[in-house]
């Protein structure tokens, strides 16, 4: 038993009948779907690759699921029957990549309300933009509905089945929404912004003359709002903090939504055109996040309880029911039952970085520490970097603490969850005010007085891959060891190996590498150039199969430090994408637990 046996979850809808509730889950080695009745046993539906969503058909006798073969994530869509597990393949083009909502993302309705018609995102016209898609499930005849200069994707028809709602996905902070005519063909844009703006739909109104949604319109912080198709908004809910998501109960009568306070959720509901409440029936934890990125995304069920997929500090994610009338909760999961001991929950810092920018931290110490017995402390990053560490369980961070090793996990500059202004600080900085946040976050250590900083170690994935990198490589004085999992190590490398569908946002968000001024800048920030500088043993993980990130990033990085006599080791992960699978998850965390056990040691 350790702290990689736990079940994960994710993605949780409530079946239509209210009886039961899909979720996906990696018990099986690979992410998969699992039906739950809700007063019984959950049963696994087998499907090929790794499924990265399911949502119920309608009239509840499908669940359409997206699945990945091969880690490269060229998406695919089947309907499997829940019951007996027959699958019918809707769309299995080889090199093609689908979504049916944001990618990596558990929002939008895919399925019309009749459950006659299905919405789903392609780039098989044009491997660099997404076209929007409606495929007549009756007779299996399809057209696109919207042709993409972008990444355009479905989310959510109408009511009554005559508009298909479309978000324009450019950046994480720069979004559209249109209304797509299926009758007619017209389609027309419901925002229009002149500057950078969120728009993140929620629901259709139920007589289909507008929408709810989540939007930054003329704020720094996402607010919910409705928003009629001729353009009239009117605010539900503007806190200084970001509403990252809501709900709409099936008969249009209820709304729920989160607040993102410091990285927790604050749960929010009303009676529409009603005074908002706080659920206070749950514990604290994050159960909201854009776009229901890693699942946690609201949902009624058919008799009004909102499901809910809460990450805790103390424990596992669960999946909970809420009765919110009367503020009750009850727990439909347990899966931390197996873990050996108790979570660790980190306290809150702040750093301040060489700006004057506020850098929030997570930190969490080891139950060994204290401050006659210094531990060592691993430093990790986030991914995105448009991401949050969160407050919830992982088993890297639980297994180093088991160790004896503390744990920072700084929000940096691009970090989401802090406002537009906080998120857009990395836009083409990459390597810039982010790599000062990360020294002043480590300068925060000095304060802490069960931290050895003599003895620090630097960890992440994918950007926090690079950002790791450049901390080893443009700040090494400061570390012993580090840990890059499928990280960039050149940033020019990296945006010409983009995926198709990345290319056209690469420009605005890290740099233009046909621009000689941002080569300049480019080259000099990435790892690979500063190799020479480097000190601390590194060991760099890259999965074979990543499209995200090509793994010749960590080759040419392990090639070069070698060359040069530096203390480094590669290791590569046979058919796996960006990121690691549970087959080889208790595998992974040893291997980083251990490199930091070895060179955090007091005699390394």
């Amino acid at each position: 038993m350790g702290w990689t046996d736990f079940d994960w979850v994710s993605g949780a809808e409530p079946s239509p009948d209210g009886t039961s509730v899909a979720y996906v889950s990696d018990a099986p080695g690979r992410p998969q779907p699992f039906v739950m009745p809700l007063d019984g046993t959950a049963r696994h539906v087998e499907v090929a690759g790794a499924v990265r969503r399911c949502a119920w058909r309608p009239d509840g006798t499908r669940l359409l699921v997206l699945t990945d073969l091969d880690g490269r994530e060229e998406h695919r869509l089947a309907e499997v029957d829940p019951d007996t597990g027959e699958v019918w393949w809707l769309v299995a083009e080889e090199g093609v990549r689908c979504e049916v909502g944001p990618p990596h993302g558990s929002t939008g309705r895919p399925y019309s309300p009749d459950a006659t018609m299905l919405a789903y995102a392609s780039n098989a016209r044009d491997p660099e933009v997404f076209d929007v898609l409606v495929r007549d499930l009756r007779t299996g005849a399809e057209r696109i509905v919207l042709h993409g200069d972008d990444r355009y994707l479905p989310m959510g028809f109408s009511p009554d089945s005559r508009l298909l709602l479309v978000l324009r996905l450019h950046q994480q902070t720069e979004q559209d929404l249109f209304a797509c005519d299926l009758a007619t063909g017209v389609t027309r844009p419901l925002t229009a912004a002149t500057a950078p703006e969120k728009n993140h739909f929620v629901a259709w109104l139920p007589d289909s003359s507008g929408v709810y949604l989540c939007t930054t319109r003329g704020r720094d912080f996402l607010g919910l709002a409705s928003l009629s198709l001729d353009g009239e908004l009117t605010w539900i809910d503007t806190p200084e903090s970001d509403v990252e998501g809501a709900a709409l109960s099936p008969d249009g009568t209820r709304l729920a939504w989160g607040v993102n306070v410091g990285g927790c959720t604050t749960l929010r509901w009303a009676e529409v055109g009603g005074v908002a409440r706080e659920v206070t029936a749950l514990p604290r934890g994050v159960a909201v996040t854009e776009f229901g990125f890693d699942g946690h995304a609201l949902r009624f069920t058919a008799s009004g309880e909102l499901l809910v997929q809460l990450g805790r500090p103390d424990a596992a994610t669960d999946l909970f029911l809420v009765d919110l009338p009367a503020d009750r909760a009850r727990r439909l999961t347990d899966c931390g039952a197996r873990l050996p001991g108790p979570v660790v929950p980190p306290t809150v810092v702040h750093a301040t970085s060489a700006d004057g920018e506020t850098v929030p931290c997570l930190l969490y110490r080891p139950p060994s520490a204290s401050e006659d017995h210094p531990v060592p402390v691993v430093v990790t990053v986030h991914g995105g970097p448009e991401a949050q560490s969160l407050p919830v369980f992982f088993p890297t961070v639980q297994a180093l603490l088991d160790r004896g090793i503390g744990v920072l996990a700084p929000n940096i500059r691009g970090s989401s969850g802090y406002g537009m202004r906080y998120q857009r600080l990395i836009y083409r900085d990459w390597g810039g005010g982010d790599l000062a946040d990360l020294e002043a976050s480590v300068r925060l250590l000095d304060d802490v007085p069960w931290a050895d900083t003599t003895r620090l170690g630097v960890h992440g994935a994918s950007y926090g891959g690079f950002a790791a990198l450049a901390c080893l490589t443009r700040l090494p004085h400061l570390w012993r060891a580090g840990v890059s999992e499928c990280g960039p190590s050149d940033l020019l490398s990296d945006i010409r190996g983009f995926p198709p569908t990345w290319r056209k946002r690469a420009v605005d968000w890290i740099g233009d590498p046909d621009d000689p001024a941002d080569v300049a800048v480019l080259t000099e920030r990435s790892p690979l150039g500063n190799a020479h500088r480097l000190t601390a043993p590194v060991l760099l993980m890259h999965g074979e199969n990543d499209a995200n990130v090509d793994p010749a990033e960590s080759e040419r990085m392990y090639r070069r430090l070698r060359e040069l006599g530096k203390p480094a080791r590669l290791v590569l992960h046979p058919g796996v994408g960006h990121g690691i699978d549970r087959a080889g998850l208790a595998e992974t965390v040893d291997l980083i637990v251990s490199w930091f056990a070895e060179h955090l040691s007091p005699g390394s």
